[in-house]
């Protein structure tokens, strides 16, 4: 953990602060885990990066100055859609709602930056009489009906400030800040497309307590080229001029983020907690020995597995399960295949490591002795599935 990037020391992208430092790296891990490669020989050539995870003292950001977005494959066939599992839905349900009722999302319009597959957008709008505008290169036509179309329309591009013509109630983006390496210039880019006095912005991102706190470690991949503290995110929207209504963190486990905000001001502003971010700070100094005995205990267990002729199998093909596999070098003889509900993942192959993605069912035939969970906040969802379908197994979560 001693090697230095070229841009040691950078600034701080969300307050400018040059109280930051290098104190974690991984090197040459996949790019992505939203693209899963169509074949094995893809799956080997697949991108790679390095990892030089940077902290701020002061605003308690966590970036990797190295994280560059153009080794990033956006078009049709990128898909982290999580609309397939129960326990995402539920989520989903309970949060549109909470921001229509606090909002009074009727009759208005809806734009979303990033909106994938349409999946939200259409639960925000369709429903409620809303108008819904996207913008995502990864959208695919036949997601909306010719019904949906009527009420929502989404241009399959990038975002860009030539477009803050096309002015909303509510303006969001979800899963989306932590590929942006200049998030100051991005939210000033859509400054334009929010309606004024009244208009609201709701944005979400993985939750760098969940990471760094609860240790998820599985959690540092590529594709997130930063993660957000609550203070962090907070402070990136006072600073560029849209007051905090709300920060807090959200579904399961608090893996997520979320941030309400408007465009003009109120006497209402979200107070930057010092002594938190200072522990947060601690939390950080602590991190590589914690992620050196997690890690530790992990190679034990697998060492165990392997050793014992147990066949393994995993659950749950996104980014937790390629770190997994990257940072133990698991091949596809020792853990040969991976279970995903989405379909759009089954039949395709995870970067460097080779594992096929498999649909449930597969466990019917090629039987485990141990599944491992890759997302804990799956995990009675799917240990309630492989009940269903009467695969006798052990389950360990990671």
């Amino acid at each position: 953990m001693t090697h230095t990037p070229d841009n040691a020391s950078p600034a701080c992208p969300v307050c400018r602060s040059a109280q930051t430092r290098l104190f974690f790296q991984q090197l040459d891990v996949p790019c992505q885990d939203g693209f899963i490669w169509p074949t094995r020989q893809a799956a080997i050539v697949a991108p790679r990066g390095d990892i030089h995870l940077t902290y701020c003292a002061a605003c308690s950001h966590i970036f990797n100055p190295s994280f560059d977005p153009s080794k990033f494959v956006f078009d049709a066939t990128y898909n982290i859609s999580l609309h397939h599992s129960p326990t995402y839905r539920t989520f989903i349900d309970k949060l549109t709602q909470g921001l229509v009722d606090r909002h009074d999302l009727h009759g208005k319009t809806v734009l979303e930056i990033g909106c994938g597959k349409a999946d939200f957008l259409k639960g925000i709008t369709i429903p409620y009489g809303n108008r819904g505008i996207g913008f995502d290169p990864t959208f695919v036509e036949d997601n909306l009906t010719d019904d949906e179309r009527k009420a929502i329309g989404v241009h399959k591009r990038f975002y860009t400030c030539n477009d803050q013509d096309q002015v909303a109630d509510f303006l969001t983006f979800r899963s989306m800040l932590q590929y942006v390496t200049r998030p100051r210039e991005f939210l000033d880019c859509f400054r334009g497309s929010v309606a004024k006095p009244n208009g609201v912005i709701y944005a979400e991102v993985p939750n760098s307590a969940h990471t760094f706190e609860q240790l998820c470690i599985w959690n540092i991949v590529y594709e997130h080229g930063c993660f957000y503290s609550k203070w962090s995110l907070a402070k990136l929207f006072e600073e560029m001029g849209y007051p905090v209504q709300d920060c807090f963190a959200c579904f399961v486990e608090d893996q997520n983020l979320g941030v309400e905000a408007g465009v003009t001001k109120s006497v209402r502003q979200f107070q930057i907690d010092a002594v938190a971010v200072a522990a947060f700070g601690q939390t950080i100094q602590r991190f590589v020995a914690e992620h050196q005995r997690k890690t530790a205990e992990w190679r034990n267990v697998l060492d165990s597995l392997l050793t014992a002729g147990k066949r393994v199998a995993m659950w749950g093909a996104g980014a937790r399960a390629i770190s997994f596999c990257c940072l133990f070098d698991i091949t596809d003889t020792q853990v040969p295949y991976v279970v995903d509900i989405n379909p759009y993942r089954q039949g395709k192959f995870l970067p460097r490591t080779l594992q096929k993605v498999v649909a449930p069912e597969h466990l019917l035939t090629d039987r485990p002795d141990v599944i491992i969970i890759t997302n804990s906040g799956y995990a009675p969802e799917i240990r309630a599935q492989i009940a269903t379908m009467g695969v006798r197994c052990e389950t360990m979560v990671m």
